[in-house]
């Protein structure tokens, strides 16, 4: 055996013996999607309609849960949704969601809540609004989920 080749197959075999005591990898060695030790989802993750053609989100989880920025996209690669995860406090996000078209439709929070028993999602505060042209429309106001119509706080004199 020539001694590059000798070279590359010792290089392949430490590579090997590197992964397998690596996290469980869903696809192959060349999948983004990773788990952790606990078997949950952790790291950078992308998920496609079929066979990485066509990207429906991506984002990143630490373990086992969304954080950072997640994008949405519709088959055609167009943006649908933009979701923030904030740190502090848990369960704030921010969202963008968009027209068909690529501009943005309305911008907002969220927050979710998980308790033992339940878990709640649910729009709140002020909600800027856009036309497909993106010109500003009257900004929607939402407590615990539900439209209000009007601000949570009146306008200072």
């Amino acid at each position: 055996m020539r001694r590059t080749s000798m070279l590359h197959w010792s290089l392949l075999s430490v590579t090997l013996i590197g992964l397998s005591s690596c996290a469980r990898v869903p696809v192959g060695f060349w999948s983004r999607n990773r788990f952790d030790q606990q078997e949950q989802r952790h790291g950078p993750w992308r998920t496609y309609l079929d066979a990485q053609q066509h990207l429906l989100n991506k984002g990143r989880y630490r373990h086992g849960r969304e954080a950072g920025r997640w994008r949405y996209f519709s088959p055609g690669g167009l943006p649908e949704r933009t979701e923030r995860f904030h740190r502090r406090p848990a369960g704030l996000i921010t969202l963008t969601v968009y027209h068909p078209n690529g501009q943005i439709a309305r911008r907002g929070k969220a927050r979710y809540q998980s308790t033992a028993t339940t878990e709640r999602f649910f729009w709140f505060g002020e909600w800027r609004c856009y036309d497909e042209t993106g010109h500003p429309l009257p900004s929607e106001f939402y407590v615990n989920g539900i439209r209000t119509g009007v601000p949570l706080v009146p306008p200072g004199p």
